[in-house]
């Protein structure tokens, strides 16, 4: 599951995994180990990923929830942004 996951997040990302692993501080081939199943995580992988991008670590290695954490203050400053421009096209 966390090797699928890992290549899901960096799909998401839209990242290569030269680019995905220099925005980690790890080697591509380190990337290229773990989505293959060849290298096993370590926990300070998982630490970075939540550090870096935000990833919901249950997601990671569950699959359960949503890849990312949402901010709750960001989740409200969200749906007012959504409110405003919903008003601005006349459909509330």
């Amino acid at each position: 599951m966390y090797a699928e996951n890992l290549k899901k997040l960096r799909k998401s990302l839209n990242l290569s995994v030269d680019k995905f692993a220099q925005q980690l501080g790890i080697p591509a081939s380190t990337i290229w180990g773990y989505e293959g199943k060849k290298r096993i995580p370590s926990i300070e992988l998982s630490v970075q990923l939540y550090k870096i991008f935000n990833v919901n670590l249950n997601w990671l290695i569950s699959g359960a929830g949503e890849m990312f954490n949402i901010n709750p203050n960001k989740k409200e400053e969200l749906r007012k942004e959504i409110r405003e421009v919903l008003k601005e096209e006349g459909i509330i």
